[in-house]
């Protein structure tokens, strides 16, 4: 029974290895060891956010109902924890309390999770690691949108201290300790930002030239996205296995190889591990004093 049971736990710890090695994880549970809450600390103070590559969430908040519209295991708190700071919120009125809650396209009620909830949270974390910024788009669903505009612009108003709202993009010293906005198209408060097109149908295509042409936007405070939406013939899962191990060896290959290092922009993924998380927050800031070298590395 004993040498049964330890080839089980053999078999399962090597899955978990397995799984955690191609970008997605599964697992709810986010042990101490694995934090990353602070690791912007150390980057300098002029640098543009848009010029930092970002670890970021798909449908951020999606943690329960039916598979096909799961997207996430970890609560918002752990996800923070972990190292994220891009994060996809969805919402939408729930009629009996008329407040705006997480919800998603799929109309799928996330936990009675409001989006002043999601405000308090992020601003604990930031409390406690004042040198780390937070980016957040918000998609809004529902027949009443304008007021659910009226709504989150009241509560943003509250905290104008603590979330950036202009159309400019921030370096790191104005963005600090604090959230800023990227626009979607139902709320229009916040910094510009476009597609990467690093995917065509679920796969890496000429990453290196979209690099070279996305540079000067990153270096021209613009934020480049890179958005794997769930079609519906993919699951979020399906989706994550697919895309994730393809980002994972894109960070590894592009940390040693690429002459536009760190020009990679934001991630918005679904299911990303830890170890996926940390390769991305590895990545110096994309170089804008100039043309990238090709022979000779990027300073320390």
């Amino acid at each position: 029974v004993y040498f049964h049971n330890c080839c089980c736990s053999y078999v399962l710890l090597t899955q978990t290895l397995t799984i955690s090695s191609t970008g997605v994880n599964y697992n709810s549970k986010l042990s101490g060891h694995l934090y990353n809450s602070d690791w912007m600390k150390s980057i300098p103070d002029n640098t543009p956010v848009s010029a930092i590559t970002i670890p970021g969430t798909h449908k951020s908040l999606s943690l329960s109902g039916l598979p096909n519209f799961v997207c996430q295991v970890w609560t918002l708190d752990k996800q923070l924890h972990v190292g994220l700071r891009f994060f996809d919120i969805h919402t939408a009125i729930w009629f009996p309390h008329q407040l705006p809650y997480i919800q998603d396209s799929n109309w799928i009620l996330w936990k009675r999770i409001t989006f002043q909830d999601v405000l308090k949270t992020i601003f604990k974390f930031l409390e406690t690691h004042k040198d780390e910024t937070v980016l957040m788009k918000i998609t809004i669903h529902g027949i009443v949108q304008d007021k659910i505009v009226n709504m989150l612009e009241k509560q943003i108003s509250k905290h104008k201290d603590q979330i950036w709202t202009e159309l400019s993009v921030p370096n790191m010293a104005q963005a600090r300790g604090k959230i800023v906005l990227l626009q979607s198209p139902t709320f229009h408060h916040g910094a510009e930002n476009q597609k990467s097109f690093f995917f065509r149908n679920n796969k890496l295509i000429n990453v290196e030239d979209r690099i070279q042409k996305l540079r000067s936007h990153l270096c021209d405070h613009h934020f480049v996205l890179t958005d794997n939406a769930v079609a519906w013939y993919h699951s979020p899962k399906t989706l994550a296995e697919k895309v994730n191990k393809q980002i994972y060896d894109l960070v590894k290959e592009h940390k040693k190889s690429s002459l536009n290092q760190g020009c990679l922009g934001i991630f918005s993924m679904n299911f990303p591990s830890a170890d996926l998380i940390k390769h991305i927050t590895e990545i110096k800031p994309c170089s804008c004093g100039g043309e990238p070298e090709p022979t000779e590395p990027e300073p320390e």
